[in-house]
């Protein structure tokens, strides 16, 4: 009988041992995606926690897994799934695409949030998106990616930058740009990353999204996350070494119709030999009297078609025997560029990292223009502990930029191909525009120096080093509650050198002109320490999350630079004391410095994840403004209501997926002022101050640099925003409708004081702006089966920019461009409305007319009205009299366009079969205008013997359009305009030209207008003349690309290479839709150095994990 408890006891043991064992069994599993294929980095929760990540092979692994416990497998883009774990030990998920991805979690300020919990306005890009483009700028990525984003590619340098607006301008100052955060610092811009480190980019728009960032969110906050360690769940994976990159090719396209040699002669030719007063001895009717464009044969003769014997023709000779020089061919070339960077990433223990490198080159379409770019990347997170774990995270990079000089560029764009850059020995011709190098007797077409010389006599250069880290340590006391503090500091160091040799462009050819060089160094450090509290809580149907936060951060920025002459050229700016020149200028240094203290908070609730409401206050007390008004407070508050989840739209699930209503309010700031508000002393070195009986030799005097405003406060700017969330068919069709108001009141401006007061400017809060608009994007998932997937995306925009108030009242700031009713930057000018022609129009109502002897209403010939009241010849452009006082003045200016588009689209598709995917992204800016540095170059006769663009001009009847020269200088072989040519440019004159500007074409003693020169014609806008401003609407091809992804199956016989996809990319192919004759209409208003001609560009590059 013992001998039977004895074995009964046994039993029961090993039965207790087997249930035990089974209790805490470990859980394997595989992850595939719908093709079958491993997925990597997945996410396993085990009863709401973290609990594995997939390897790269997909696989999983659990310890002491419970029966009762519930697994769930969550992935970026994918729907989740959970199962209870049961009595299975193994399991294999197949996880399927989300199309709304309303489980994507969005990163906010400070923290993140599941997107279908957002109640604010906020964009997302994630790195399929970002990756796809090859782009050698992030920002460039986001161009057209999201609706209510204005970028402008600004330069076709290289390392050329971007410029973003985020729901229009917000403010009269020169800061306009978004607030960047990168993986938690603050930082002004972030060129310097490497794109193919980028995990996503998230961009705040509206003002609940921003104010927790206060008194820098009123122009947006874009947040950058970089690639980083896996740290949660993360106990064991194994490395992880990824690759990508790629390499390509820039060349030019969409030149301008640049004239030729022979059109050169013949524009000039309209010019200088159309007196227009005798054809043969006859008078050309009326108009002969009306011409003031007269000019002698011999001074064109002379200067232009004659060489030295009078019987030799310079220009007949070099187009005849093709020695005309495209300058432009000398100094364009194929770009070429690539960009590489390697990471490896994996976990061991509780400690998981993510370190990378890259290399990014660009080499311009300029001789000697050349970026070069090294990133270092490290990520390191350790959980110490059940509550305590601790990380670290850096991005460095070096940039080294050469440049060619910027006034090179334009003379090689500017000079005529009748000049020649190589004399018959193949050497450089230093003046090829002078009449010694032209082989003439007459006049010179310029006295520039050859833009060649550019290449071997200027340098350029500009190294940065950039650093940005942050460290940090978080607490888990309890349960739901959360500690984390986290120190950012950041450190940029920039040299700017650059030399300027004799003879160049830039310092002249004169044998007396001494060299040039120049230093400068700029070091800035800031630090920013954040310490952030969270308490997130579920009980039955609610949850609730509050986030406290105490900041604090300093800046200083240190500066210096110096100027020398004389020096020897291999010394460049290395040696600035081996100048030998008897000028001396004092070098200059300066010291910035401001601290900021900031109080947070945000509290998020929910009720059944149907009723949303998230409110935020922020507090920033800055040393930028004097005591009394150096704290600001930014409140916000934001409702929204998931309609799609109430129980009596349940009978809508199977075609409504998803409709939630959004409503914010919000108020951010600015603390961004034109200068300093707390000036440096400096010490005069003109010697111009005098004292008591002076003998009248100045002194040296220490005064400050500005004059402080005790009342400066800062910018605000409150927002109203409404929003609505859907999708349709379970996510097949979705998207998002915002419309905003935003007025931004107290903004920074300068003003001027009275004379009595100093005459200097001072830093005043005087002005106040307003934008509305609509935003609306839109996905739809076309095709998606088992081999096909195609989605396409539309995003529209608009934005309606209006000034409020200038200088604190209603009173127009002409000097600035800032006009009460008008958007910032409105376009004022005079109004260029035709041609004077041989046409009949109808006599307007005007006092003029009527006191010319014209009646109101009547038919007349165009060119007798207008010189009659004006004294403006057939083929002069009419300019409007508004006031219709008979005279061009100033008072007759008006609004004649505006900067700001009035909408923004993009249409971007990827189509995906099987293996293969091909994408494309279309992008257009609509509706408004700019001022265009091109046209006021191509079409501006000032520039008389420089380059010029073929343009449909003006051509009345009896125009010369060519000749020849018997050995007398008699002209023969007269060819003329049989029937007036109605161009849509004004006739090319001698005093003017299509760009000359409103009344410039009026000069002369006879001349019946106001108006009497270039100069007083640009008086209260000096951005340029009626002919300047050109429509820059476009549509253009962003992105067209074409990739491979190798199949797992034949991945494994390589046994090093776990995934694989190749692709090749364009960028920028096709511009269309603008009647804009410049290089590009998307930087219709960059300079002639920085805007220079489109490039399309074809990259070939690669993904791979090893």
């Amino acid at each position: 009988m013992y001998l039977n408890k004895r074995r009964a006891s046994m039993a029961l043991c090993l039965s207790i041992a087997s249930v035990a064992s089974y209790a805490q069994s470990t859980l394997k599993g595989t992850v595939k995606d719908a093709q079958g294929e491993p997925m990597i980095g997945v996410t396993i929760n085990m009863d709401g926690k973290p609990a594995a990540i997939t390897d790269i092979d997909g696989n999983f692994s659990i310890p002491n897994a419970k029966p009762s416990s519930k697994i769930t497998v969550s992935y970026v883009g994918y729907k989740n799934q959970t199962v209870t774990v049961g009595n299975q030990t193994n399991f294999v998920f197949t996880l399927k695409e989300d199309n709304e991805t309303l489980n994507e979690v969005v990163v906010v300020g400070y923290g993140t949030m599941k997107k279908s919990d957002l109640t604010g306005s906020i964009s997302s890009v994630g790195t399929e998106k970002l990756n796809a483009k090859g782009a050698t700028s992030i920002i460039e990525n986001l161009q057209g990616a999201t609706p209510g984003v204005n970028i402008t590619q600004n330069s076709s340098r290289a390392g050329g930058g971007f410029d973003i607006e985020i729901r229009g301008k917000s403010t009269l100052g020169s800061n306009k740009t978004p607030l960047y955060v990168v993986d938690g610092i603050i930082t002004d811009n972030i060129d310097f990353l490497n794109p193919q480190d980028i995990e996503r980019i998230d961009i705040l728009k509206d003002a609940s999204s921003t104010a927790i960032y206060g008194s820098r969110a009123t122009n947006g906050v874009v947040i950058v996350t970089t690639k980083g360690a896996q740290s949660e769940g993360a106990k064991n994976l194994k490395p992880t070494i990824s690759y990508e990159g790629y390499y390509g090719i820039t060349k030019t396209t969409r030149m301008p119709d640049f004239m030729s040699g022979s059109e050169f002669a013949q524009y000039r030719m309209l010019r200088y030999e159309n007196a227009m007063t005798e054809k043969g001895g006859t008078t050309l009717g009326t108009y002969g009297a009306q011409n003031y464009w007269s000019i002698t044969d011999g001074n064109y003769k002379t200067a232009f078609l004659t060489g030295q014997t009078m019987d030799e023709s310079y220009v007949k000779s070099v187009i005849a025997n093709g020695q005309e020089t495209n300058w432009r061919d000398l100094f364009l070339r194929t770009g070429a560029q690539q960009n590489h960077f390697l990471s490896v990433s994996g976990a061991s223990g509780n400690v998981s990292y993510h370190f990378g490198g890259g290399y990014q080159n660009e080499k311009g379409i300029y001789q000697k223009d050349e970026m070069e770019r090294f990133n270092l990347k490290g990520a390191i997170d350790s959980k110490l502990n059940n509550w305590l774990s601790a990380g670290i995270n850096f991005n460095g990079a070096y940039t080294n930029n050469n440049t060619i000089a910027d006034n090179a560029i334009s003379q090689a764009f500017r000079l005529n191909t009748l000049c020649r850059a190589y004399d018959d020995n193949g050497d450089i011709i230093v003046n090829p525009g002078m009449a010694a190098a032209l082989g003439t007797s007459g006049d010179q077409f310029t006295s520039t120096a050859n833009p060649l010389l550019d290449l071997e006599n200027t340098n350029y250069n500009t190294k940065t080093y950039q650093v940005l880290a942050n460290l940090y340590l978080q607490i888990h006391p309890i349960k739901d509650l959360t500690f984390k503090t986290t120190f950012s500091p950041s450190y940029t160091h920039s040299r700017n050198g650059k030399y300027e040799g004799v003879p160049s462009t830039v310092r002249g050819t004169s044998e007396t002109t001494e060299n040039h060089a120049y230093a400068e160094n700029t070091n800035k450090f800031q630090w920013t320490w954040d310490n952030q509290i969270d308490y997130n809580h579920t009980w039955g149907d609610h949850k609730i999350g509050v986030m406290g936060l105490y900041s604090a951060s300093k800046f200083t920025q240190e500066t210096y630079d110096a100027n020398v002459y004389k020096v020897p050229a291999q010394e460049l700016w290395y040696n600035l004391g081996s100048a030998t020149s008897e000028t001396v200028v004092l070098p200059t240094s300066g010291y910035t410095e401001w601290t900021m203290q900031s109080f947070a908070a945000r509290l998020n609730y929910s009720y059944k994840d149907r009723y949303l409401f998230t409110g935020t206050i922020r507090t920033d007390g800055s040393s930028r403004f004097a005591d009394g008004h150096r704290w600001g407070t930014f409140p916000s508050a934001a409702f929204g209501w998931r309609i799609s989840e109430e129980p009596w739209m349940k009978n809508t699930k199977n075609w409504l997926h998803n409709l939630k209503f959004r409503l914010s309010y919000g108020v951010t700031g600015n603390n961004y002022t034109q200068g300093t508000n707390y000036p440096t002393y400096v010490v005069a070195s003109g010697g111009s101050a005098f004292y008591g009986f002076s003998d009248g030799t100045g002194n040296n005097v220490y005064y400050p640099s500005a004059i402080v405003n005790k009342n400066l406060t800062w910018e605000k700017t409150s927002e109203f925003d409404v929003g609505l969330d859907f999708g349709f068919l379970n996510g097949r069709i979705s998207g998002t409708l915002d419309f905003y108001n935003r007025t931004s009141k107290d903004l920074l401006m300068s003003r001027q004081l009275v004379y009595e007061a100093g005459g200097a400017t001072v830093i005043d809060n005087r002005g106040k702006v307003r934008n509305t608009g609509f935003e609306a994007s839109l996905t739809t998932v076309n095709i998606q089966n088992k081999d096909w997937n195609w989605t396409t995306s539309f995003n529209f925009s608009t934005n309606k920019n209006k000034i409020l108030e200038v200088n604190g009242g209603k009173e127009n700031d002409i000097e600035n461009s800032f006009f009460v009713g008008e958007s910032i930057n409105a376009l004022y000018n005079y109004r260029w409305s035709g041609i004077v022609s041989d046409k009949t129009m109808t006599v307007p109502n005007t006092q003029i007319a009527i006191d010319k002897g014209f009646t109101p209403g009547q038919s007349v010939v165009s060119r007798d009205y207008y010189y009659a009241c004006y004294g403006w010849g057939e083929g002069m452009p009419i300019i409007d009299d508004l006031n219709g006082d008979g005279a061009i003045s100033s008072k007759d200016k008006t609004i004649v366009g505006k900067s700001n588009p009035s909408w923004t689209g993009s249409i971007s598709s990827t189509l995906s079969y099987k293996n293969w995917d091909f994408s494309f992204s279309i992008y257009t800016k609509q509706n408004y205008q700019v001022y265009s540095p091109f046209y006021n170059q191509y079409c501006n006769y000032g520039d008389r013997g420089m380059q010029h663009i073929n343009i449909d001009y003006y051509i009345p009847a009896g125009t010369l359009l060519s000749c020849d020269f018997d050995e007398d200088g008699n002209r023969i072989n007269e060819v003329y305009q049989e029937t007036t040519h109605y161009g849509s440019f004004p006739f090319p004159t001698n005093q003017s030209d299509t760009n000359a500007g409103a009344g410039t074409y009026l000069m002369g003693s006879n001349a019946k207008s106001g108006t009497s020169s270039m100069s007083s014609m640009k008086t209260a806008n000096s951005s340029g003349t009626p002919y300047q401003i050109v429509d820059a609407s476009y549509w253009k091809v962003k992105n067209i690309s074409l990739g491979y992804t190798f199949p797992k199956s034949v991945l494994q016989k390589s046994k090093v290479i776990r995934s694989l996809r190749l692709y090749v990319n364009i960028t920028n192919p096709f511009v269309w839709g603008s009647d804009y004759k410049g290089f590009d209409p998307e930087w219709a208003s960059s300079s002639l150095s920085t805007g220079g001609p489109s490039t399309v560009t074809y990259q070939f590059g690669a993904s791979v994990k090893f």
